[in-house]
């Protein structure tokens, strides 16, 4: 196994969920708790002009601008021109990057409890995943599988990644329960790292059982392009849960209640998330998939 040499920890990727802006802060007080690891801890907050703003971004969402396409084309807003400055500091992207490690604190206004999301069919983070999962039983892990070189997330600059969202929380707002849950993820996932240079990774299953992303459902929408509708009281706050043909899924202003028209079970996932209201993202289906993490 490569030793993990350098980690980064990232919170205000998106500049209103102030959980890990704070977990960050909090990390940077207490830093000497590190100082005899394996390995150097580092923060960064992100998207230092949406933080100021308490806003999720100036011009595009920062998530999104780490991309081959858009890291090594001409800078068209403020968010890709941070990216191109986070790439530069912290990688380059791609096998050569200065940063083994980035775990990036995210928030979500859904009721999803602890979701470890996992970009890439990365063994290690995979390992990551299932380790913290053994210590918070109620974890989820969120699995999709990413080619590295499209992967626009700020944690594929790493070569491992890590991204912990933690909910429901509104934006913009703090509460200890949230933020002592991310901390705990985050805590553990640097425990992980400590025990994977140090060959004491414990046994974890093979196979774990997580959820892949499959598409957005959009609200409904008038025939302007104007909210109509919303998220049945049947689904809402009902995260990870089975969602069948013919179940409730939205109701509109006048009350009528749209079924959900798919041929087979799916679950729901960022139920009524406010971030996507600007798209009118209702909610994520998701398919459940046993992943195999084996050795690292």
């Amino acid at each position: 196994m490569a030793e993990i040499q350098r980690v980064l920890v990232v919170g205000g990727t998106h500049g209103n969920e102030k959980t890990g802006v704070q977990c960050v802060k909090a990390l940077n007080r207490n830093i000497s708790q590190f100082r005899d690891r394996s390995y150097t801890v580092g923060t960064l907050l992100a998207n230092t002009s949406a933080i100021e703003k308490n806003c999720r971004y100036i011009e595009q969402d920062l998530n999104r601008c780490f991309s081959n396409t858009l890291l090594n084309g001409e800078p068209q807003n403020v968010e890709q021109k941070r990216a191109q400055e986070i790439n530069s500091q912290y990688g380059p992207k791609g096998d050569d990057s200065a940063t083994d490690w980035i775990i990036d604190l995210h928030t979500t206004t859904t009721n999803m409890g602890l979701t470890l999301v996992v970009h890439q069919n990365d063994k290690p983070a995979l390992q990551m995943a299932a380790y913290i999962q053994s210590l918070i039983p109620d974890a989820v892990i969120f699995y999709e599988d990413r080619d590295p070189a499209e992967d626009n997330f700020l944690g594929s600059i790493a070569k491992h990644s890590l991204l912990i969202e933690v909910g429901p929380v509104p934006q913009g707002l703090l509460r200890w329960d949230i933020f002592k849950l991310t901390q705990d993820g985050l805590f553990h996932a640097l425990d992980f790292i400590e025990r994977y240079n140090n060959n004491e990774i414990p046994v974890l299953p093979e196979e774990l059982h997580t959820y892949e992303f499959i598409e957005k459902l959009h609200l409904p929408r008038d025939e302007t392009g104007d909210i109509c509708g919303m998220i049945h009281p049947d689904v809402q706050d009902n995260d990870y849960q089975p969602l069948n043909p013919g179940d409730p899924l939205f109701i509109t202003d006048e009350g009528e209640t749209i079924c959900y028209d798919g041929s087979e079970q799916v679950f729901t996932a960022f139920v009524n998330e406010a971030a996507y209201y600007d798209q009118a993202h209702g909610l994520s289906l998701m398919r459940k998939k046993i992943v195999s993490c084996g050795s690292v």
